[in-house]
C-alpha cells in the first residue's frame, strides 16, 4: 500500500507540473483508484494494476493536452442546452414586459414566472444532456477528462436551477401574502415547487461528492425530469389554480416521464452495446 501512495503521489505531481487542476486531478485519482482496486481484486499486483490503470486513463501529456482541448472545446449537447437557455430567458422575458400593466403586483409575479420557469427548464435542459449522454454512450464512453467536465456542467446547470426556483417561489410568497393574505397554503402547485426546489438543492449538494462519478450525476438529471414534470404538469392534474395548462399537462407529463424513464434504463446498459452488437 505505501508503494501506490508513493506512485499515487509521483502521477499527481507529474501531472500537475501539465497544468491539470487540483479538483480535476481528485476526480481522475478516484477514478484512477478504483481501476487499482479492481484489478488487485482480481488477483494483479499493485504495481502492475497501477500501471495498467495509468494506461486505461492515458498517460499524463495526453490527458494535459485533452484538457486544453476540453477548455476551448464544449460539447455540442452542451452548446445546445446553454444557447437554448439564453434564447428562453430572453424570449419570456420579452413577452412578459409586453404583458405588463404598470402595477407592482403584476411586476413582482412576471418576475416569479420568468425565474420559475426559467429554474424549471433548466432542470429539463440537463436531463436533456443525460438523455445525450446515454445516447452517445450507447455506441462509446466518454474519456475521463470528458466526464469530469460534463460533471462540472451538470453542477452548475443544477445550482442555477435551484437558484432561479427558490427566488421564484420566494417571489410567489410575497405576491401571495398581498394578494391573498397568506405566504403559503400548501396547494397542490406550492407541493409541487417545495418538491422542485428540494430535489435541485439535493442535486446541487451531491454533485460536491467526489466519489459520485460523472454517470451517475448525469444519470439522476434524468430522474430531475420526472421530479420537475409530477411537480409543473402533475400539480394541473389534481387542481386549478392560477396557472393551469388544461388537458395537456398529463400529454407533458406522460412525455417526460416515459421518455426519461426509457433513456434511464438504457444508462444502464454496457457502454457500447449497439457498437458491439453490430460487430
Amino acid at each position: 500500500m505505501h508503494n501506490l501512495q508513493q506512485l499515487v503521489a509521483e502521477w499527481r505531481k507529474s501531472m500537475a507540473e501539465l497544468g491539470v487542476g487540483r479538483r480535476t486531478l481528485d476526480e481522475l485519482e478516484n477514478h484512477l483508484r478504483e481501476t487499482v482496486n479492481q484489478l488487485v481484486r482480481s488477483g494483479t499486483s499493485e504495481t502492475e494494476a497501477f500501471r495498467s490503470a495509468v494506461t486505461q486513463l492515458g498517460t499524463p501529456p495526453m490527458i494535459a493536452s485533452e484538457f486544453r482541448k476540453l477548455n476551448s472545446s464544449t460539447w455540442l449537447p452542451v452548446k445546445l442546452a446553454m444557447g437554448l437557455g439564453i434564447l428562453l430567458a430572453v424570449a419570456l422575458a420579452a413577452l412578459l414586459a409586453m404583458q405588463f400593466d404598470g402595477r407592482g403586483l403584476t411586476a413582482l409575479l412576471k418576475i416569479h414566472v420568468w425565474t420559475v420557469t426559467l429554474g424549471y427548464v433548466g432542470t429539463f435542459l440537463l436531463g436533456g444532456i443525460g438523455i445525450c449522454f446515454v445516447c452517445q454512450r450507447c455506441f462509446s464512453d466518454f474519456s475521463p477528462s470528458r466526464l469530469e467536465a460534463l460533471k462540472q456542467t451538470s453542477f452548475i446547470f443544477s445550482s442555477l436551477a435551484a437558484m432561479l426556483t427558490a427566488v421564484g417561489i420566494g417571489l410567489a410568497m410575497l405576491w401571495a401574502k398581498a394578494a391573498w393574505g397568506r405566504y403559503w397554503a400548501w396547494d397542490p402547485k406550492e407541493t409541487g415547487a417545495f418538491c422542485i426546489l428540494a430535489w435541485l438543492i439535493f442535486s446541487t449538494v451531491i454533485h460536491r461528492w467526489r466519489r459520485l462519478s460523472a454517470r451517475v450525476v448525469l444519470m439522476l438529471s434524468l430522474i430531475g425530469n420526472v421530479v420537475v414534470g409530477l411537480g409543473w404538469f402533475g400539480a394541473n392534474l389534481v387542481g386549478a389554480g392560477l396557472h393551469n395548462y388544461g388537458a395537456k399537462s398529463l400529454l407533458m407529463l406522460a412525455v417526460v416521464a416515459a421518455s426519461s424513464l426509457v433513456f434511464f434504463v438504457l444508462g444502464l446498459t454496457p457502454t457500447g452495446w449497439l457498437r458491439l452488437s453490430k460487430g
